[in-house]
């Protein structure tokens, strides 16, 4: 089963103030960011299309022409959790949740080898883990599991993943009151067609036709179409009689003006009902709502690393059986055994 942020948005065409409300789901705590005030027009002026349509033409041109080092830093953040199994509930809070931090080296392909299957390589130099379980130190399957986000972010951002289905399954319109140091940068407000929540912008320079910083918010509907996998959902609820009642995805990506990537962020919010046999033959209720957030930064580095010492990161989103001899198993094994330091936390 695949493991799957802030976009701040949009009363749909209409003038309106740009406040986005995110509700946690551990703590069922409001968090708000109010925004400057957007101006969104009822319509979509034809450029928009035209403009989106060079984008994805010339894209393997604008960004990334070569394959290049970056240093990197990644971090992970395990926000909290609340988990109630029958009348009994625990509850965990971001202090004493899991927490991972990376820095290394990250090898990023060209544009044109991405969109003929290549994928990115990282040498993990630092690692640390935080957590109030020293036992935690000793699991290195633990540790994967917070590599699955890396992936998600550099694997499913919009600038990499937005193509002419994405086009047609949108409205865009333009953010009046967005003001930039660069005249030609636009912000593009969009929607789904299709699903209630999804949503974002994309900031776009009118003049390269290339998309500096890029937001998605999105939720369960979008979720299990867009980002999960229906067939893994089935499998949840027809054997373990788990069944997804909420799950919302907020992606960022940001660019520098030459197409380098800069910055990603992934924050997903899960909620899970699961009922279970105990071994007293009854039927339980188990309850389970998490959150998690992650950033990747990454620098320009003259540094480079040899082939040997680089680490595959394959794209998540690919299904593929987990056995011995296969790339993501391989990939597994490595990341699971990176060395770490642990640190711990009261």
């Amino acid at each position: 089963m695949r493991h799957f942020l802030t976009a701040a948005l949009l009363a749909l065409p209409a003038i309106a103030m740009a406040q986005t409300e995110v509700e946690d789901s551990s703590f069922q705590i409001a968090h708000v960011r109010t925004m400057q005030e957007v101006l969104v027009r009822a319509d979509e002026p034809t450029w928009i299309r035209a403009k989106l349509k060079r984008f994805i033409k010339e894209r393997a041109k604008n960004y990334q022409t070569e394959p290049r080092f970056g240093e990197y830093s990644f971090r992970y953040r395990d926000m909290g959790s609340d988990l109630q199994r029958g009348d009994k509930r625990l509850v965990t809070d971001s202090v004493t949740s899991n927490r991972f931090e990376s820095h290394g080296l990250l090898l990023v392909p060209s544009m044109a080898q991405m969109q003929a299957d290549s994928h990115f390589r990282i040498v993990p130099e630092q690692n640390i883990v935080y957590g109030a379980d020293t036992a935690l130190a000793s699991k290195p399957d633990s540790v994967y599991l917070h590599w699955t986000h890396f992936n998600d972010m550099l694997y499913d951002n919009l600038v990499q993943t937005f193509d002419s289905r994405f086009l047609r399954q949108h409205r865009f319109a333009v953010n009046e009151q967005f003001e930039h140091p660069n005249r030609n940068v636009v912000q593009l407000i969009f929607w789904s067609k299709r699903y209630d929540l999804d949503r974002g912008f994309l900031n776009l320079d009118t003049a390269r036709c290339v998309v500096l910083e890029a937001e998605r918010h999105s939720g369960l509907e979008c979720v299990k179409a867009e980002y999960g996998s229906r067939f893994a959902l089935g499998l949840l609820h027809l054997f373990l009689k788990t069944e997804l009642k909420d799950w919302t995805v907020n992606l960022r990506a940001a660019y520098d003006d030459d197409g380098q990537p800069r910055e990603f962020r992934y924050q997903s919010s899960r909620h899970f009902t699961t009922w279970s046999d105990t071994k007293k033959k009854r039927r339980e209720w188990i309850d389970s709502k998490s959150s998690v957030e992650t950033t990747l930064m990454i620098r320009p580095t003259a540094r480079t690393a040899s082939s040997d010492a680089l680490i595959d990161i394959y794209p998540t989103k690919h299904v593929e059986i987990v056995k011995s001899k296969s790339r993501k198993y391989k990939m597994q094994q490595r990341l699971g055994a990176v060395p770490r330091a642990y640190r711990l936390v009261r």
